[in-house]
């Protein structure tokens, strides 16, 4: 049998995990339907951060509870216990959160012959003001989509290189950054049909029909442009005449 101090552990323990697992549930909507919009949870990271936020914050709580919660403590000790556990546990998923967002896309940008994607924590918050107007503030709503344009100066040009060399692409460099539609144009030239995609991943052919279902074109128009994240490669596909971004999938788009 269970004795009346293990139940009352349990018990204090299960409620703080309910209350817990309430509280991921609604900062899971912030995450994935506003921060990360699909599939940019999955090409950003933010799936496998909020997973690994949860899962620290949900099991240190509850089991500092089921610790505390202790038959011969006193009430006033208890709630006190209780109380310094709980701000611990909002302390800690309050960072979590804050790491979360830095992660967030705000950029999905054309670059040259491919896109990528920039997150709020690879730039440089003084560097924004360098950006046209427009463009200086970070998206809270996904990725915005935008392009970049080479350096035609000489200085600047070796500054972009030296930067790339450091692993900081032209695209995570707000004073290169144009409105997309200026640069649709080159986009369009840069991709690739996506024909040529499916003879490279034949099984793609249904997650290819869909897109070109929902944007209401034949697939055999659509085009298609590589897609790099920090830890991802993507293919973005894009329709005619704008060369808007119609639909992502997770193939490798250089060969």
């Amino acid at each position: 049998m269970i004795s009346d101090s293990l139940r009352r552990r349990l018990l204090a323990a299960g409620i703080h995990l309910l209350l817990s697992i309430l509280v991921a549930a609604l900062v899971s909507l912030l995450v994935f339907v506003v921060w990360f919009p699909s599939p940019f949870a999955v090409i950003a990271g933010g799936t496998h951060l909020f997973v690994l936020l949860v899962t620290v914050d949900v099991v240190m709580g509850p089991a500092l509870t089921a610790v505390a919660a202790s038959p011969g403590k006193p009430r006033r000790e208890l709630v006190r216990d209780l109380l310094v556990i709980v701000l611990l546990q909002l302390a800690a998923f309050g960072y979590g959160i804050y790491s979360v967002a830095l992660a967030r896309p705000v950029a999905l940008v054309f670059e040259i012959a491919e896109f990528r994607v920039v997150t709020a924590a690879e730039l440089e918050p003084a560097s924004l003001s360098e950006a046209p107007p427009g463009l200086r503030e970070l998206s809270w709503r996904g990725p915005k989509l935008m392009a970049v344009v080479k350096p035609t100066d000489p200085e600047e040009l070796l500054r972009s290189v030296q930067m790339g060399l450091a692993g900081i692409p032209l695209a995570a460099v707000p004073r290169y950054w144009r409105e997309y539609t200026a640069l649709a144009d080159a986009a369009w030239r840069a991709a690739r049909p996506v024909p040529a995609l499916l003879d490279k991943y034949p099984s793609s052919v249904e997650a290819v029909a869909r897109i070109a279902n929902a944007a209401r074109q034949p697939a055999s128009g659509l085009r298609f442009l590589p897609l790099r994240a920090r830890h991802a490669e993507w293919v973005a596909i894009v329709a005619a005449p704008d060369a808007r971004v119609v639909g992502y999938l997770p193939l490798e788009g250089f060969f």
